[in-house]
């Protein structure tokens, strides 16, 4: 299962090391079913059958894989479900690296804030603010519209219009600004375009006075489980400066559904799918 992100060729390797992961590798791909015999494996790995002997050995030995009494065939063991449900609890929400954001937020001297979906809310869970600018005022744990808020525009921008009407109402939806989207056939249209350019904005519809664009953030299973925000004032959010955020926004959101286990292509957009 090729991993294009993480793919290098490393300096030093181990011969015996890079051919266990292989069969593992192996086995994942085409063993799903009865398994795979040495005579396969042996064939598939160029090398001699007395080696892949010896690999399944080491590896059976750990129950990484095992071997099926009825068939002799080998397939891969729980051992590697034991450790793949530990990736979730190392790689999560709420232990990433904050330079993610730290980064994003030096770049370009704006608010960078994370946000979840709660129920009918976006909460923010993690907020990063440059020393010397106005500022956005959102402290974290606030909860915000979703459907007037940038962040909260990506969080649902993927969900039908059934899905909408359960979280947020057969509407009109709450107005908070002249700018704010409150009916639901509105919002939907909004949502496709989002779909289709990979970001959002909330121009002066929540909050008059300032503008934000955020993008999703991505999980193993390529679901939307959180959203990248810039904000700032609308006066600094020149045209020139939004397309350049765009660029360090889908940077940093990359990084981050990369940390959480997604597998989609780093720069990839949805213009680009």
């Amino acid at each position: 299962m090729e991993n294009k992100k993480t793919q290098h060729t490393p300096k030093y390797p181990v011969q015996t090391i890079d051919k266990a992961l292989e069969v593992l590798e192996i086995l994942a791909e085409e063993g799903y079913q009865e398994g795979l015999g040495i005579s396969e494996l042996s064939s598939r790995l160029a090398i001699g059958k007395s080696t892949v002997h010896r690999v399944l050995d080491t590896l059976s030995s750990r129950n990484y894989i095992e071997q099926c009494p009825d068939t002799k065939k080998y397939r891969l063991g729980w051992r590697l479900f034991e450790i793949g449900n530990i990736i979730p609890q190392q790689r999560n929400l709420y232990n990433f690296d904050i330079a993610i954001l730290q980064e994003l937020c030096n770049q370009y001297q704006e608010t960078v804030n994370l946000g979840v979906r709660v129920e009918n809310s976006v909460v923010t869970i993690s907020k990063v603010s440059p020393k010397a600018s106005l500022i956005a005022n959102l402290q974290i744990g606030a909860r915000e519209s979703l459907h007037a808020t940038a962040m909260g525009k990506a969080l649902i921008s993927e969900m039908t219009k059934e899905e909408i009407k359960q979280i947020l109402g057969e509407g009109p939806l709450e107005r908070y600004t002249t700018t704010t989207i409150t009916e639901i056939d509105s919002l939907m249209e909004e949502l496709r375009k989002i779909r289709k350019q990979g970001f959002s904005i909330d121009d002066e519809e929540f909050s008059p006075g300032l503008t934000c664009i955020s993008m999703p953030v991505r999980d193993f299973n390529n679901e939307i489980v959180a959203a990248i925000s810039v904000s700032g004032a609308s006066i600094r959010q020149t045209y020139s400066k939004i397309e350049n955020i765009k660029t360090g926004l889908k940077d940093a959101t990359d990084k981050l559904s990369y940390f959480l286990g997604w597998q989609g292509e780093i720069g990839e957009t949805s213009e680009t799918k």
